[in-house]
């Protein structure tokens, strides 16, 4: 593989040192918080039209949204709880806190146990909500125009929860034109890191990224075996021999890093199935420290990568800014609604060189000060709303979960001076969007 200084240099330059990472601090007040992209958005106020600039009305929204909450990806993640529980309170090995675990985890099993990956009931409400609220927000962008146009990668999670928004929209609006799609065409656009991307090999495939192969795993193993130094002490919190996990699991990492992603997956079944309060606040945190390195590596702005990982979501944002010129120029599409995946909005907001998503940090143990990919939960939602005048002059506006993104770019000055932070004029944006994507594509030919 062909490494240039000059793209490192460049990736370095571009690197902002605003931080957005987790602190323990915030986890000690709320252990859910370390269950990070696995738990649920909670949108603590209602939803409402945010203040335009004076004479600007928003015509059209434009979006990517993560599926909804889905369960673990591999069924062996509860059978194996299933197992070691069973195993421990057959032998009288369970401590009053492994007796909690072994009544919740029992009482969902059966429910669980062989729908790994697919969306949840909580999952299809996520997006009814979110489609609920962008309506709410966005009236006058559906008063003028009356046509949605969806589209899905094709997996059952994605399209499950296209299908539920589009029945709320439905429900909302019932004469509202909708069209959607789950086709092979759009699944490079879509998840432009598939095989389906022509312009990215199979080293970039996801698989690959989260591989046992992939660069960052002996940091990641090495940050695993520091943060869980002292796994009988964990364990024994559940089980009265923490030895009992060895008899389901190869080691206690394995272990310690399925009891992570099992009470962290348990918020995907709804707001009151959270087993999270079984984790000490430090734990979680270290925990989440480590996955958080990963999903850093996989698809944030690391070195590791010389900005493949990112640069190879040029797919999905030369489709959504192809598209907001169309809407500009005119027509009937009030929103454009995109589902996949949760790299994608990390990996788009890094090469958009969003504040907050741009920063590269070489150390593992420092990842987290400037990373969480708790931003990132199920339904988490990319929304571009663009705004025009009687003048014609056109505004855009980024938000990620109703929170506004901002970017290095000018931001609009109306006429008596005001500076709006939010909104950009349309051609400063496009303008932004053309010379990162004339980077992405510098990154392309020569890593």
């Amino acid at each position: 593989m062909k490494r240039t200084a000059s793209i490192l240099i460049l990736l370095l330059l571009g690197c902002s040192v605003f931080a957005q990472g987790l602190s323990l601090e915030e986890v000690k007040s709320d252990v859910r918080r370390a269950a990070a992209w696995y738990a649920p958005y909670h949108y603590t106020s209602e939803a409402v039209t945010p203040q335009a600039p004076r004479g600007f009305k928003p015509f059209n929204i434009s979006t990517y949204a993560r599926h909804g909450a889905r369960l673990y990806s591999k069924e062996a993640l509860y059978d194996q709880m299933h197992k070691l529980v069973n195993i421990a309170s057959d032998s009288g090995l369970l401590t009053p806190l492994g007796e909690d675990l072994f009544n919740k985890s029992e009482a969902v099993y059966h429910t669980v146990r062989g729908r790994a990956y697919d969306l949840t009931e909580y999952g299809q409400q996520q997006h009814r909500t979110v489609a609920g609220r962008i309506m709410k927000s966005w009236k006058k962008v559906f008063r003028g125009r009356r046509t949605i146009v969806a589209r899905s990668t094709q997996t059952n999670r994605t399209i499950l929860s296209m299908t539920a928004a589009l029945d709320q929209y439905r429900r909302l609006d019932p004469k509202l034109n909708i069209r959607f799609d789950a086709s092979a065409s759009d699944m490079g656009i879509l998840n432009p890191t598939s095989k389906y991307n022509p312009r990215a090999e199979e080293r970039d495939w996801s698989r690959a990224f989260e591989a046992d192969t992939a660069r960052w795993n002996p940091a990641f193993k090495a940050l695993w075996k520091k943060n869980m130094s002292d796994p009988e002490r964990f364990f024994g919190r559940f089980f009265k021999d923490p030895a009992v996990v060895l008899k389901v699991y190869k080691d206690y990492i394995n272990a310690a890093r399925m009891f992570y992603f099992y009470l962290s997956f348990s918020e995907t079944l709804g707001p009151d199935a959270s087993l999270m309060y079984m984790l000490e606040s430090e734990d979680a945190w270290r925990m989440w420290e480590c996955e958080n390195f990963r999903m850093y590596s996989c698809c944030g702005a690391t070195p590791i990568y010389y900005g493949r990982n990112w640069a190879l979501e040029e797919a999905l944002l030369r489709d959504l800014v192809k598209y907001m010129k169309e809407d500009i120029a005119g027509g009937d599409v009030a929103a454009r609604l995109r589902f996949g995946h949760d790299y994608k909005i990390s990996g788009t907001l890094v090469l958009l060189e969003a504040e907050g998503w741009d920063h590269c940090e070489s150390d593992p143990e420092k990842v987290w000060r400037i990373y969480d990919y708790g931003h990132m939960p199920m339904a988490s939602t990319l929304l571009f709303t663009l705004f025009r005048n009687s003048s014609g002059e056109v505004l855009v506006r980024c938000t990620l979960d109703e929170v506004p993104q901002h970017f290095p770019i000018d931001c609009y000055t109306d006429p008596r001076g005001q500076a709006w932070p939010d909104y950009y004029r349309w051609k400063d944006f496009e303008a932004h969007c053309s010379a990162r994507l004339a980077l992405a594509d510098k990154i392309l030919e020569t890593t």
